[in-house]
């Protein structure tokens, strides 16, 4: 073991940013999430030496306030900057398959405590005598991906240049943000943020790719695949529509989303990476947040189609920092009133930082074969998500099924190809609608019979009975389709006293159910009919009371 030591300008003590916080609060509600630890390993020219990394390694922690900080979870929780110290660096002999991997399993094998030392850890692997890999693991609340990709290209500078190894000139740090964000200003942009979000959610459907059960699994997986056509592709369409490789792949993405599930208009969670500041660029810290991403699809062309991703994710990050606890108000009382328990995981996720140099194109007729795989994966109460892991040298990327009963292995490799399929024929030119659909060769969601669609979600009434009977057992209840041109309406007898109670216990059954919300109108009896399926005898019997269950009667649009 080595000892990194650092030394900084300050000690001090403030607020946690509005991106620490998002991620704080995550961390007290899921903290053995897997992605509440990130690790990175780096480049290693031949001939490094420990003592070399142990260089570049202090110099970061010298640079970087926030990989020598403590961290306070809670509301408004704490960041304190350590002026001076050190942490351990583990040596290691060099695992013959995997070295960095080992070390990554090493310095993930213990939780990290947050309040008593900084949440990083550095490891390097030892053969012969030279450094085989080199590793740093954080936590979440330290750096997010795109800080992990700033530590990459400083360490990839500092290893090759050992003049380089000084702290440099200042670099925005964690503390002077969260100072930033306090500022009138700034309060007021992500008070705009919230509005954003609230006007979002009233309209987004629950769960985007909502359809029926084609299978009988539970469990949750990953369809992952690495296309080097696809790769090669995008470089001939960033080329021709000067756009990012990760918004073309976000334009075949929500092509893909629209023709599958009918929507013209694909409204869904991202991922923020808010840092289209200048002074961000070097910036380590966590700063990502997740905001709603609306697509216009329509008939649209594919360039076209670039060309609106790419707007509609200035506009999401414009909007993409804000108070988490007040975000949650908001959302859990719209979630309330909607009868809805949408996931706020992203259903796209790009961790990549482009920075293609353009050049001679690669030729996709040339490109090695696609591979894919499947592999379980941790529950996730997100139907379908999608994530973009690299797209030089092959599009590496994978669909996260939550309930593989409804997106199984088979349909998920589907989707997957599918989006290669039209990554792959744009690279020779633009797309009409109609031919973005014939690359695709996909048919939209069947959904049989007992489907409807309340307040811009897709529901099965088979899974709303399902859900009255778990919620309200062992009261007898049926929900109608329809009843007088109200949808969802639910008749239920010897169950709850109240039309608040009934919303409350179906609320708190709803979660999980990605086919399914909450009735709009209960109707509470005293006695069930004979028959309960048949509408005419619960409306021959007594009505002890009705409502819509909500905080307030609202006045909820059908639409």
């Amino acid at each position: 073991m080595v000892r990194l030591r650092f030394e900084g300008q300050r000690s001090a003590t403030g607020p946690l940013t509005a991106g620490q916080r998002n991620t704080a609060k995550w961390l007290l509600n899921v903290p053995h999430a897997p992605a509440a630890v990130l690790d990175h390993a780096f480049d290693m020219p031949p001939g490094t030496t420990v003592e070399d990394v142990a260089e570049c390694f202090q110099v970061l922690l010298c640079r970087h306030e926030g990989l020598r900080s403590t961290y306070r979870l809670g509301n408004p929780g704490e960041q304190r900057v350590l002026a001076a110290g050190s942490l351990p660096m583990l040596v290691h002999a060099a695992d013959a398959v995997d070295p960095a991997g080992r070390l990554v399993e090493l310095c993930r094998a213990e939780p990290f405590d947050l309040a008593a030392e900084p949440p990083v850890r550095f490891a390097v692997a030892v053969r012969d005598g030279l450094v085989a890999a080199a590793v740093v693991v954080c936590s979440h609340i330290a750096v997010d991906f795109q800080a992990l990709a700033v530590l990459d290209a400083e360490f990839a500078e500092l290893v090759r240049d050992p003049a380089a190894r000084v702290p440099g000139e200042p670099r925005p740090q964690p503390l002077d943000r969260a100072a930033l964000e306090d500022r009138p200003a700034r309060r007021r942009r992500m008070d705009a943020a919230l509005r954003h979000w609230e006007r979002a959610l009233l309209v987004a459907p629950a769960h985007p790719y909502a359809g029926p059960r084609t299978g009988p699994g539970k469990g949750s997986g990953a369809c992952g695949m690495s296309s080097p056509a696809a790769a090669a592709a995008l470089e001939h369409v960033a080329a021709r529509t000067g756009a990012s490789r990760p918004a073309i792949v976000l334009a075949a993405f929500s092509a893909l989303l629209s023709r599958r599930t009918g929507d013209a208009t694909c409204t869904f969670v991202t991922l923020s990476a808010n840092r289209f500041e200048s002074e961000l660029l070097r910036y380590v810290g966590t700063q990502a947040q997740a905001t709603f991403l609306t697509v216009e699809v329509g008939g649209s062309g594919f360039d076209a189609l670039v060309g609106r991703c790419f707007g509609a994710v200035l506009q999401a990050g414009l909007h993409g920092t804000y108070d988490v606890y007040r975000q949650h108000e908001r959302s859990t009382r719209i979630k309330t009133d909607r009868g809805i328990a949408p996931s706020f995981e992203p259903m796209f996720n790009s961790i990549v930082m482009d920075t293609l140099a353009r050049g001679p194109l690669t030729d996709v007729a040339a490109a090695a074969p696609t591979e894919t795989q499947w592999v379980d994966m941790p529950p996730t109460d997100i139907l379908l998500r999608f994530d973009l892991g690299r797209v030089d040298g092959a599009l590496v990327a994978r669909l996260w099924s939550g309930d593989t009963g409804r997106v199984g292995p088979a349909e998920a490799q589907a989707l997957l190809l599918a989006l290669e399929r039209l990554i792959v024929a744009a690279a020779a030119g633009d797309l009409d609608h109609a031919g973005i659909v014939a690359a695709l060769a996909l048919s939209p969601i069947e959904r049989p019979a007992g489907w409807l669609r309340v307040d811009h979600c897709w529901v099965d009434l088979a899974e709303v009975q399902r859900l009255l009977d778990d919620a309200l057992a062992p009261a007898v209840c049926r929900v109608f389709a329809s009843v007088d041109g109200s949808p969802l309406v639910a008749y239920v007898a010897g169950g709850p006293d109240t039309p608040q109670e009934a919303h409350r216990r179906c609320l708190a059954a709803l979660p999980g159910r990605h086919a399914a919300m909450t009735p709009r109108h209960y109707v509470l009896c005293g006695q069930p009919p004979a028959d309960p399926s048949l509408l005419a005898g619960w409306r021959a019997g007594q009505v002890l009371c009705e409502g819509s269950g909500r905080p307030t009667e609202l006045a909820l649009s059908p639409a």
